[in-house]
C-alpha cells in the first residue's frame, strides 16, 4: 500500500487535530466547575430561566461559555459565583447565592450594580451581562424554543419577498 503525499498529510492532520480536541476535553475536565459553583450558576440560570428542562441543559452551557471566554488561572464561572456568593453574603449574612428568594437575588444583582466605576468596573461589567449571557444561551437551545412557542418562518415573509423589484 502505497501513500501520496497529500494522502499522507489529510491523516496526520487528523490525528493533529483528535489529539488537540481530546486534550482540550481532558483540561475542560480538569478545569470543571466545583459544586459550589455549579450550584451558584444553576441557582443564576433558575433566576433568568423558566422551565426545569431549559434549566438543566443551560447551567452548563453558561459554564462552558464563561470558562472559554476569559481563560486564566481561576475559571471565569468561578470568578462569577465567588462575586455572586460574596454580595448573596452582604443581602443575607451566611448564605451563598443559591439559598435566596428570588427578591434577594434581584437585590444581589441590584447592589453589585450599584458599585463605583473606578473601584469595580469590570464586576459591573461582568455581573451586568450575566444574566444576559445566560437567557441568549436558554432560549438559543431547542427545548427553550418550544417552551416560548417560536416558529421560525422558513421561506420568508411574504410582505418582504420581491421588495427590491419595481
Amino acid at each position: 500500500m502505497t501513500l501520496s503525499r497529500r494522502e499522507l498529510l489529510q491523516r496526520a492532520a487528523a490525528v493533529a487535530v483528535g489529539v488537540g480536541v481530546a486534550r482540550l476535553r481532558w483540561v475542560e475536565q480538569a478545569l470543571a466547575a466545583t459544586p459550589t459553583t455549579r450550584q451558584t450558576i444553576e441557582a443564576l440560570v433558575s433566576y433568568v430561566v423558566p422551565g426545569k428542562r431549559v434549566r438543566a441543559a443551560t447551567t452548563p452551557r453558561v459554564i462552558r461559555t464563561l470558562d472559554r471566554f476569559l481563560p486564566g488561572p481561576l475559571p471565569l464561572s468561578a470568578t462569577a459565583a465567588s462575586i455572586l456568593n460574596g454580595a448573596a453574603a452582604q443581602v443575607r449574612p451566611g448564605a451563598s447565592f443559591a439559598r435566596l428568594s428570588r427578591a434577594e437575588k434581584a437585590k444581589v444583582f441590584e447592589t453589585l450594580e450599584q458599585l463605583p466605576d473606578e473601584t469595580a468596573g469590570s464586576i459591573r461589567f461582568l455581573v451586568g451581562n450575566l444574566a444576559d449571557l445566560t437567557a441568549f444561551l436558554a432560549y438559543s437551545s431547542a427545548p427553550a424554543r418550544r417552551l416560548a412557542r417560536f416558529t421560525p418562518a422558513r421561506h420568508g415573509f411574504k410582505e418582504f419577498k420581491g421588495y427590491w423589484r419595481a
